[in-house]
């Protein structure tokens, strides 16, 4: 396994965190379940670049190497993204749109369909704005946009730019944003927007490459409890301004700080607790439970099964989290993991000529 792919303690329990924030923000709406829900793709997006950047790291200190070339290692990369990704996106998207299943459902208008199986959806909300059960996908839109911009420029540029390329970005998220709120634009558009979103996955890239250590006493049980219960609390508690402008910024940097607690104080019994079986297992399936989540109402399904349920809405969040976790398992074990096994792009080496030796 590449160095930085090698696991973290505490790193698929912060996915999983960032999982049921959302999951309770589209289940349990409100203005402050929708902020800390926003909080939580924010976590997502920074775990992302945390991982994603460190890997082109590894990839562009392979081609200095001589390992590898630039455009072999963009061939892998995007190969290797395909396969973690796209198959269970697409059959996910076939069985809503293809089949009675998806029927129940508000899935958009032609146009919208068209912009989630282009990973565009992001900009068709930014126009058109929400109203679809599938709105989820405009976060996996952005991440993909990410990869199609940013690696080959992580590749092919020396590596010691690497940070610089991801702080220039966060500069440009920061700069786009308050151009965006100064502009009196949507709520909307500063939700989804590619670019006011790409500095939150270069700020988890950015931690990965050039963190400096952190004093001890940020690496202790009562500061991760701190920063992560500060993380939790502060966008349901922020007013609109703050949670727009502010906070938003605010919580994706508490994000990358969290990240950087658990990864050099692994001893913690903070990350303990976050790399326990059952968060960690969320964690690991969370791409599809994210996925599906939002189409999925147990209620709906025992309904159509000839069973209806009259029960308080814990009891139907209950099965909806169970019934969403189930899925995603399954799809885990029967999709993407095989998927990822045999799409993956394989390790070689770059051959170079023997030397002649001197007769």
């Amino acid at each position: 396994m590449n160095p930085a792919e090698r696991r973290i303690l505490g790193f698929d329990g912060l996915r999983a965190v960032a999982f049921l924030m959302v999951f309770v923000s589209h289940k349990v709406p409100s203005p402050r379940t929708e902020a800390a829900g926003s909080a939580g793709v924010w976590l997502f997006f920074v775990l992302s670049g945390f991982l994603i950047v460190r890997i082109l790291a590894a990839s562009r200190a392979r081609i200095e190497a001589g390992a590898a070339t630039p455009m072999d290692s963009v061939r892998a990369f995007y190969r290797n993204r395909f396969a973690r990704i796209v198959p269970v996106y697409y059959v996910f998207l076939f069985v809503l749109y293809a089949t009675p299943l998806g029927g129940p459902l508000h899935l958009g208008d032609e146009a919208f369909k068209l912009s989630t199986w282009l990973y565009a959806t992001n900009v068709y909300i930014e126009r058109h704005g929400w109203g679809t059960e599938l709105g989820h996908l405009w976060s996996l839109a952005v991440e993909q946009q990410f990869y199609l911009l940013f690696a080959p420029a992580a590749l092919f540029l020396p590596r010691r730019h690497l940070a610089a390329l991801c702080g220039a970005l966060v500069g440009a998220s920061v700069l786009m944003h308050v151009a965006l709120w100064s502009s009196g634009a949507s709520r909307v558009s500063l939700d989804v927007d590619t670019l006011a979103n790409l500095g939150l996955i270069a700020l988890g890239g950015l931690a990965g490459l050039r963190a400096p250590p952190l004093p001890g006493w940020l690496r202790s049980d009562a500061a991760l409890v701190a920063v992560l219960a500060l993380f939790l609390t502060l966008p349901p508690l922020a007013g609109e301004t703050g949670r727009w402008l502010l906070v938003g910024r605010l919580s994706g940097g508490l994000a990358a700080l969290l990240l950087l607690q658990i990864v050099q104080a692994p001893e913690s019994r903070v990350v303990a607790l976050l790399d326990s079986v059952w968060l960690r297992r969320i964690g690991v399936i969370s791409y599809g439970a994210y996925l599906f989540h939002v189409p999925l109402h147990a209620d709906h399904l025992l309904s159509a099964l000839g069973l209806p349920l009259a029960a308080p809405r814990s009891i139907t969040l209950g099965l909806d989290l169970a019934l969403t976790l189930l899925l995603a398992e399954a799809s885990w074990r029967l999709l993407e993991s095989p998927a990822r096994r045999i799409l993956r792009a394989p390790t070689r080496t770059v051959r170079r000529p023997a030397p002649i030796t001197p007769l």
